[in-house]
């Protein structure tokens, strides 16, 4: 009987195991399609990432006075329509150095390292710390806050 049941056991968290794989590869891949929609200056890729009351805040000095403030966009549109609208000689690319995702039903969180590059020069760094929520569409970013700071 005890052998039963463990066999039930391990059946039954390997299937929830398995469910949560799938939808962290999906989070996963709505960021490398954001990324990948930024370094193609994709309006059309990037603005499918985000749920359309998708917000974005940011954590940084300011570059005149030197102070940490934090700034919010409340849409996506005049991200979206800043990296469109980049002439294509302006090379972009956000290098995510490691992805922890955690996902909740239809909610999910993923937190991101990552070193911002243009024309292959590094700006800054910080992290970026997404908020997903899973539409019949699938996976959408509702949130994205990020640290910005001088890399070391």
């Amino acid at each position: 009987m005890n052998k039963i049941l463990t066999l039930i056991f391990l059946v039954f968290t390997t299937n929830l195991t398995f469910a949560q794989s799938e939808d962290e590869k999906a989070v996963k891949a709505v960021v490398v399609q954001l990324f990948d929609g930024m370094q193609k200056h994709d309006s059309t890729m990037i603005r499918a990432c985000f749920h359309p009351s998708a917000r974005m805040q940011s954590v940084g000095a300011d570059r005149k006075t030197g102070v940490v403030g934090l700034t919010t966009e409340n849409t996506i549109d005049s991200f979206v329509k800043s990296i469109g609208s980049m002439p294509a000689t302006v090379q972009i690319e956000e290098r995510v150095l490691s992805y922890e995702i955690r996902v909740d039903t239809q909610m999910a969180t993923a937190w991101t390292p990552y070193e911002l590059y243009v024309n292959e020069k590094r700006q800054h760094c910080g992290v970026d710390a997404f908020q997903f929520y899973k539409t019949d569409k699938g996976w959408k970013i509702l949130t994205i806050a990020d640290t910005r700071r001088k890399c070391e």
